[in-house]
């Protein structure tokens, strides 16, 4: 994220809207964070939680069925 980040400020201080060069870095990033959800935290151990599910901004919506014509 740092190269990224300087790449961008170099981009942003030469006035060019988006580089090659940038482009690749931002292509690299993305690739990066895949792999660290893909290696990283995809191989964790499943991890049971104890305690209360905090649910105070639950929010239910509840949509209108239009009936079926014709049963399935």
């Amino acid at each position: 994220m740092g190269v990224l980040r300087e790449s961008i400020a170099e981009a942003m201080q030469a006035k060019v809207n988006e580089s090659p060069s940038i482009k690749s870095k931002m292509d690299d990033v993305a690739e990066a964070v895949a792999a660290v959800k893909r290696d990283l935290i995809g191989e964790l151990p499943k991890m049971r939680r104890a305690g209360l599910t905090d649910v105070s901004d639950l929010a239910v919506s509840v949509n209108s069925v239009k009936p079926v014509s014709e049963p399935l």
